[in-house]
Protein backbone atom coordinates (compact mmCIF):
# COMPACT_ATOMS: atom_id res chain seq x y z
CA UNK A 1 0.00 0.00 0.00
CA UNK A 2 2.93 2.37 0.52
CA UNK A 3 3.16 2.72 -3.26
CA UNK A 4 -0.19 4.51 -3.42
CA UNK A 5 -0.17 8.04 -4.78
CA UNK A 6 -1.77 10.79 -2.65
CA UNK A 7 -4.83 10.69 -4.90
CA UNK A 8 -5.11 6.91 -4.55
CA UNK A 9 -4.66 7.12 -0.78
CA UNK A 10 -7.49 9.67 -0.60
CA UNK A 11 -9.82 6.96 -1.90
CA UNK A 12 -9.33 5.01 1.33
CA UNK A 13 -10.07 7.94 3.66
CA UNK A 14 -13.36 9.03 5.16
CA UNK A 15 -12.88 12.67 6.14
CA UNK A 16 -14.58 13.15 9.50
CA UNK A 17 -16.16 16.14 11.23
CA UNK A 18 -18.59 15.14 13.97
CA UNK A 19 -17.75 17.75 16.61
CA UNK A 20 -20.90 18.86 18.46
CA UNK A 21 -19.90 22.51 18.09
CA UNK A 22 -19.44 22.35 14.30
CA UNK A 23 -21.43 25.10 12.57
CA UNK A 24 -23.14 24.95 9.20
CA UNK A 25 -20.26 26.88 7.68
CA UNK A 26 -17.77 24.47 9.26
CA UNK A 27 -19.63 21.60 7.61
CA UNK A 28 -19.74 23.31 4.22
CA UNK A 29 -16.00 23.96 4.36
CA UNK A 30 -15.44 20.34 5.37
CA UNK A 31 -17.55 19.04 2.49
CA UNK A 32 -15.88 21.30 -0.05
CA UNK A 33 -12.49 20.07 1.17
CA UNK A 34 -13.64 16.46 0.84
CA UNK A 35 -14.71 17.17 -2.74
CA UNK A 36 -11.47 18.93 -3.59
CA UNK A 37 -9.30 16.03 -2.38
CA UNK A 38 -11.80 13.40 -3.60
CA UNK A 39 -11.86 11.48 -0.34
CA UNK A 40 -13.91 8.27 -0.31
CA UNK A 41 -16.55 9.93 1.89
CA UNK A 42 -17.29 12.85 4.14
CA UNK A 43 -18.40 11.65 7.58
CA UNK A 44 -20.72 14.16 9.21
CA UNK A 45 -23.45 14.15 11.86
CA UNK A 46 -26.89 12.97 10.82
CA UNK A 47 -28.49 16.45 10.93
CA UNK A 48 -26.11 17.62 8.17
CA UNK A 49 -26.80 14.76 5.73
CA UNK A 50 -29.21 16.74 3.48
CA UNK A 51 -26.67 19.57 3.25
CA UNK A 52 -23.93 17.07 2.41
CA UNK A 53 -26.06 15.49 -0.30
CA UNK A 54 -26.48 18.92 -1.92
CA UNK A 55 -22.84 19.99 -1.64
CA UNK A 56 -21.35 16.66 -2.75
CA UNK A 57 -23.77 15.93 -5.59
CA UNK A 58 -21.82 14.94 -8.69
CA UNK A 59 -18.43 14.85 -6.95
CA UNK A 60 -18.21 11.08 -6.41
CA UNK A 61 -17.63 11.64 -2.70
CA UNK A 62 -20.01 9.57 -0.58
CA UNK A 63 -22.10 10.89 2.32
CA UNK A 64 -21.39 8.98 5.53
CA UNK A 65 -22.98 9.49 8.92
CA UNK A 66 -23.20 7.80 12.31
CA UNK A 67 -25.74 6.98 15.00
CA UNK A 68 -25.43 6.19 18.69
CA UNK A 69 -22.10 7.97 19.06
CA UNK A 70 -20.55 6.99 21.40
CA UNK A 71 -22.85 5.25 23.89
CA UNK A 72 -24.98 2.93 21.77
CA UNK A 73 -27.63 2.59 24.49
CA UNK A 74 -30.64 3.29 22.28
CA UNK A 75 -33.10 0.44 21.99
CA UNK A 76 -32.86 -1.84 18.98
CA UNK A 77 -36.03 -0.39 17.47
CA UNK A 78 -34.79 3.17 18.03
CA UNK A 79 -31.60 2.33 16.15
CA UNK A 80 -33.61 0.80 13.33
CA UNK A 81 -35.61 4.03 13.13
CA UNK A 82 -32.44 6.11 13.06
CA UNK A 83 -30.95 4.02 10.27
CA UNK A 84 -34.12 4.38 8.21
CA UNK A 85 -34.08 8.12 8.77
CA UNK A 86 -30.42 8.32 7.69
CA UNK A 87 -31.31 6.54 4.48
CA UNK A 88 -34.35 8.76 3.91
CA UNK A 89 -32.13 11.84 4.31
CA UNK A 90 -29.79 10.51 1.62
CA UNK A 91 -26.86 8.94 3.50
CA UNK A 92 -24.77 6.46 1.51
CA UNK A 93 -23.07 4.84 4.52
CA UNK A 94 -23.84 4.56 8.24
CA UNK A 95 -21.66 3.75 11.23
CA UNK A 96 -23.44 2.65 14.39
CA UNK A 97 -22.46 2.15 18.00
CA UNK A 98 -23.26 -1.40 19.16
CA UNK A 99 -24.54 -1.88 22.68
CA UNK A 100 -21.28 -2.67 24.41
CA UNK A 101 -23.14 -3.16 27.68
CA UNK A 102 -24.83 -6.20 26.12
CA UNK A 103 -21.50 -7.73 25.14
CA UNK A 104 -19.81 -6.97 28.46
CA UNK A 105 -22.80 -8.51 30.27
CA UNK A 106 -22.42 -11.74 28.34
CA UNK A 107 -25.67 -11.02 26.44
CA UNK A 108 -24.18 -12.34 23.24
CA UNK A 109 -27.47 -13.28 21.58
CA UNK A 110 -28.80 -9.74 22.08
CA UNK A 111 -25.54 -8.23 20.82
CA UNK A 112 -25.63 -10.38 17.67
CA UNK A 113 -29.36 -9.89 17.09
CA UNK A 114 -29.01 -6.12 17.22
CA UNK A 115 -26.39 -6.32 14.47
CA UNK A 116 -28.57 -8.63 12.36
CA UNK A 117 -31.63 -6.39 12.66
CA UNK A 118 -29.69 -3.22 11.86
CA UNK A 119 -28.06 -4.89 8.87
CA UNK A 120 -31.51 -5.72 7.54
CA UNK A 121 -32.69 -2.15 8.15
CA UNK A 122 -29.73 -0.78 6.15
CA UNK A 123 -31.09 -2.54 3.05
CA UNK A 124 -27.70 -3.36 1.57
CA UNK A 125 -26.02 -0.04 2.30
CA UNK A 126 -22.62 -0.14 4.01
CA UNK A 127 -23.22 -0.42 7.76
CA UNK A 128 -20.26 -0.38 10.14
CA UNK A 129 -20.21 -1.34 13.82
CA UNK A 130 -17.99 0.95 15.88
CA UNK A 131 -16.75 -1.84 18.13
CA UNK A 132 -15.20 -0.19 21.19
CA UNK A 133 -12.17 -2.40 21.75
CA UNK A 134 -11.04 -0.17 24.60
CA UNK A 135 -13.73 -1.77 26.77
CA UNK A 136 -12.58 -5.32 25.92
CA UNK A 137 -9.25 -6.21 27.47
CA UNK A 138 -8.61 -9.80 26.37
CA UNK A 139 -7.86 -10.67 22.76
CA UNK A 140 -10.08 -13.76 22.98
CA UNK A 141 -13.02 -11.56 23.94
CA UNK A 142 -12.21 -9.05 21.22
CA UNK A 143 -12.28 -11.86 18.70
CA UNK A 144 -15.57 -13.10 20.10
CA UNK A 145 -17.19 -9.68 19.71
CA UNK A 146 -15.99 -9.40 16.12
CA UNK A 147 -17.20 -12.94 15.31
CA UNK A 148 -20.66 -12.22 16.70
CA UNK A 149 -20.99 -9.18 14.45
CA UNK A 150 -19.71 -11.13 11.48
CA UNK A 151 -22.12 -13.99 12.18
CA UNK A 152 -24.95 -11.45 12.17
CA UNK A 153 -24.11 -10.60 8.57
CA UNK A 154 -22.72 -7.15 9.31
CA UNK A 155 -20.70 -5.95 6.29
CA UNK A 156 -18.15 -3.86 8.24
CA UNK A 157 -16.47 -3.77 11.66
CA UNK A 158 -14.39 -0.98 13.19
CA UNK A 159 -11.94 -0.94 16.08
CA UNK A 160 -13.65 2.05 17.72
CA UNK A 161 -15.81 5.11 17.24
CA UNK A 162 -12.78 7.33 17.75
CA UNK A 163 -14.48 9.21 20.60
CA UNK A 164 -15.47 8.42 24.17
CA UNK A 165 -13.85 6.43 26.98
CA UNK A 166 -14.00 3.09 25.14
CA UNK A 167 -12.29 4.44 22.06
CA UNK A 168 -8.95 2.75 21.53
CA UNK A 169 -6.77 4.45 18.91
CA UNK A 170 -6.38 2.47 15.73
CA UNK A 171 -3.25 0.31 15.77
CA UNK A 172 -1.70 -2.27 13.51
CA UNK A 173 -2.38 -4.86 16.22
CA UNK A 174 -6.09 -4.25 16.64
CA UNK A 175 -6.73 -3.94 12.90
CA UNK A 176 -4.84 -7.16 12.22
CA UNK A 177 -6.82 -8.91 14.97
CA UNK A 178 -10.11 -7.86 13.38
CA UNK A 179 -8.98 -8.81 9.87
CA UNK A 180 -7.82 -12.25 11.02
CA UNK A 181 -11.05 -12.85 12.93
CA UNK A 182 -13.85 -11.89 10.58
CA UNK A 183 -14.69 -13.63 7.32
CA UNK A 184 -13.45 -12.32 3.95
CA UNK A 185 -16.98 -11.00 3.33
CA UNK A 186 -16.73 -8.64 6.31
CA UNK A 187 -14.57 -5.55 5.82
CA UNK A 188 -12.51 -3.63 8.40
CA UNK A 189 -12.40 0.12 8.99
CA UNK A 190 -9.80 1.81 11.20
CA UNK A 191 -10.69 4.82 13.32
CA UNK A 192 -9.17 6.79 16.16
CA UNK A 193 -6.09 9.04 16.14
CA UNK A 194 -4.99 8.17 12.62
CA UNK A 195 -2.92 11.29 12.14
CA UNK A 196 -0.02 10.50 9.82
CA UNK A 197 0.67 9.06 6.39
CA UNK A 198 2.91 6.36 7.85
CA UNK A 199 0.20 5.14 10.23
CA UNK A 200 -2.42 5.19 7.49
CA UNK A 201 -0.27 2.98 5.26
CA UNK A 202 0.50 0.64 8.16
CA UNK A 203 -3.20 0.21 8.92
CA UNK A 204 -4.01 -0.50 5.29
CA UNK A 205 -1.21 -3.07 5.19
CA UNK A 206 -2.66 -4.66 8.34
CA UNK A 207 -6.00 -5.21 6.63
CA UNK A 208 -8.02 -1.99 6.91
CA UNK A 209 -10.06 -1.18 3.81
CA UNK A 210 -11.14 2.26 5.00
CA UNK A 211 -9.80 4.79 7.48
CA UNK A 212 -11.92 7.34 9.32
CA UNK A 213 -9.99 10.44 10.32
CA UNK A 214 -10.25 14.18 10.82
CA UNK A 215 -6.63 14.41 9.61
CA UNK A 216 -7.29 13.24 6.04
CA UNK A 217 -5.80 16.37 4.49
CA UNK A 218 -2.58 16.07 6.49
CA UNK A 219 -2.35 12.36 5.64
CA UNK A 220 -2.49 12.85 1.88
CA UNK A 221 -0.13 15.82 2.10
CA UNK A 222 2.44 13.90 4.12
CA UNK A 223 2.13 16.02 7.25
CA UNK A 224 1.50 14.92 10.84
CA UNK A 225 -1.65 16.20 12.54
CA UNK A 226 -2.00 17.01 16.22
CA UNK A 227 -3.17 14.57 18.87
CA UNK A 228 -6.54 16.21 19.55
CA UNK A 229 -8.37 15.17 16.40
CA UNK A 230 -10.43 12.12 15.56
Amino acid sequence: MSALSPAELAGYLQFTLVRPDATRQDIITHLETAARYRFQAAMIAMCWVPLAVDVLRGTGVRVATCIGLSMGHESRHAKIGLIRECLALGADEIDYEPNMGFFLSGMYDEFRQEAADLTAAAEGRPLKAMLELGYIHKDADRRLAARLLDEAGLPWVKNSSGVGPGSEPASVENIRLLRETVSPRCKVKASGKVNSTALAFALLDAGAELIGTSAAVQIVEGAVAGETGY
